[in-house]
């Protein structure tokens, strides 16, 4: 289990986010908290539909909508763009985790201590794993 303990307020930011990208039509099929133990961190993995030379642009494109989200004056907090990583839905740990987990729409899914294909998972918090 990670040391690093993720907060709430952490959790709830991760969730507006692929809010705010769900109202953009952005693609988003998975969306995770990961613990990297190497740094002692949690990280937001993002898979959309993008194909891999296409995930610079959707860095671009989430950037924009997030900038746009918190213009807005009633807008409850997001998370910080530095904290994720937007994949493919090619991406192996994705991959690996959708014939194991399906998690439509927005839920929460602890998921610890698992190897899958190959991929140790320490430990997550799985909000979307859609087909």
């Amino acid at each position: 289990m990670a040391t690093n303990t993720l907060v709430e307020t952490d959790i709830e930011a991760g969730i507006e986010l692929v809010r705010a990208l769900d109202s953009a039509f952005f693609g988003v099929v998975a969306a995770l908290w990961l613990y990297q133990s190497d740094t002692d961190k949690w990280k937001f993995v993002i898979a959309c539909t993008a194909k891999p030379n296409q995930i610079e642009s959707k860095i671009l494109e989430a950037a924009q909508i997030v900038a746009n989200h918190r213009n807005m004056t009633d807008a409850p907090h997001i998370l910080d763009l530095s904290r994720v990583r937007i994949v493919g839905n090619t991406d192996p740990l994705i991959s690996g985790l959708k014939p194991v987990i399906r998690l439509d729409g927005l839920g929460r899914v602890q998921f610890s201590n698992n190897l899958i294909n190959g991929i140790y998972i320490e430990d997550a918090v799985i909000h979307r794993m859609a087909a």
